[in-house]
């Protein structure tokens, strides 16, 4: 009995025994993970409160406010801006000021008091906005312009407009000079838009080089004001009743080409004479379309290229003002592109 109960006794000490040697080892254990969890944590660069401020830092607050979205190369350049700038998780606002300044001031000081991070102007009448350009900068907002050199901007993304016209009209004056002559002189119609300063400026480049490139071999026939296709069509059928013999159009934008080139399809049942053609800006795809499928649209001076492409060099543009970056200069030119028969299929293929 004595030595059944010193055997329990011994049974109950070993058990004893492992239990407290599992206890001791349990919070060692417990340390060495926490130990590696704090590791992680600092390779990883912070914890999960530092990234959701990380994120709260990136989602920017842009508001942009342009002439028109009826004009084809604005819908189409800002659907894809729309579309970039969701992707990136930002908030943002695109309003049209159906070109009045009135409208764009009001909508530049909402912009103002939503405290946004960036606004983008592309300026109605540039002088009645300067003074709320500097409100906002004053405000600590970022403003970019499209287009125009304003003065109270941190960027202005512009092209050189009275170039942008000589290109146009180098362009024509070469197409004249293969079919017509002083003898048979070609008949002009510009689309033009001379309330906006610098599209003034481009419409005026145009007739410059249709002078110096083509002289004595056309005359111009009308000059009409048209940035939407549907009022180019509109003012091309007048014209045609006036001169049935205008087979030349030089527009400041894809609005005035697309509208003459339907004008032009209709008058010919779709069968364009090799001497009718049609010279312009913007390069839309609705451009590229009509000059690969030897409509009346013969080139176009587009600038980065398809409209994804300007999008993605805007935003970009937002992007690096709101991260920080100084630009070197006020004023970022834009490049020019001919865009004809030659080469209208490989930008066209950008668009799909």
């Amino acid at each position: 009995m004595k030595q059944r109960s010193l055997a329990l006794i011994m049974v109950g000490i070993l058990i004893i025994a492992m239990a407290v040697g599992c206890n001791v080892d349990q919070p060692e254990e417990a340390a060495n993970a926490a130990s590696t969890n704090e590791t992680q944590e600092d390779n990883s660069g912070g914890t999960e409160e530092s990234t959701e401020d990380q994120e709260e830092v990136e989602a920017f607050k842009v508001g942009i406010t342009i002439q028109s979205l009826e004009n084809s190369y604005w819908a189409g350049v800002f659907g894809e801006v729309e579309r970039l700038m969701y992707d990136k998780g930002w908030d943002f606002t695109i309003l049209s000021c159906q070109d009045n300044s009135a409208t764009q001031i009001q909508q530049i000081e909402n912009f103002i008091t939503n405290e946004v991070d960036l606004i983008m102007v592309h300026p109605s009448d540039p002088n009645a906005i300067e003074d709320y350009l500097k409100q906002a900068r004053d405000a600590g907002i970022l403003v970019m312009s499209w287009d125009d050199a304003m003065e109270n901007t941190d960027l202005n993304w512009i092209l050189d407009n009275t170039e942008l016209g000589y290109t146009i009209g180098t362009a024509a004056a070469e197409f004249i000079n293969e079919h017509y002559s002083e003898d048979n002189m070609a008949e002009i119609a510009i689309m033009n838009y001379p309330q906006t300063p610098i599209l003034l400026e481009r419409e005026t480049g145009i007739l410059n080089a249709l002078e110096d490139g083509a002289p004595g071999k056309f005359t111009v026939v009308a000059q009409q004001p048209a940035l939407d296709a549907q009022t180019a069509m509109a003012h091309m059928e007048t014209i045609l009743q006036a001169n049935p013999d205008t087979k030349i159009v030089c527009s400041i934008g894809a609005g005035g080409d697309i509208g003459a080139n339907e004008a032009f399809m209709m008058t010919t049942g779709g069968d364009i004479p090799e001497d009718m053609g049609i010279f312009s800006a913007d390069a839309t795809q609705q451009q590229l379309e009509a000059i690969v499928n030897e409509q009346a649209t013969r080139a176009s001076v587009g600038f980065e290229g398809s409209n994804k492409k300007t999008a993605e060099a805007v935003v970009d543009l937002y992007e690096r003002l709101m991260e920080g970056e100084e630009f070197p200069e006020q004023n970022l030119v834009r490049p020019l592109t001919v865009i004809d028969e030659s080469n209208a299929a490989e930008f066209l293929a950008d668009y799909e």
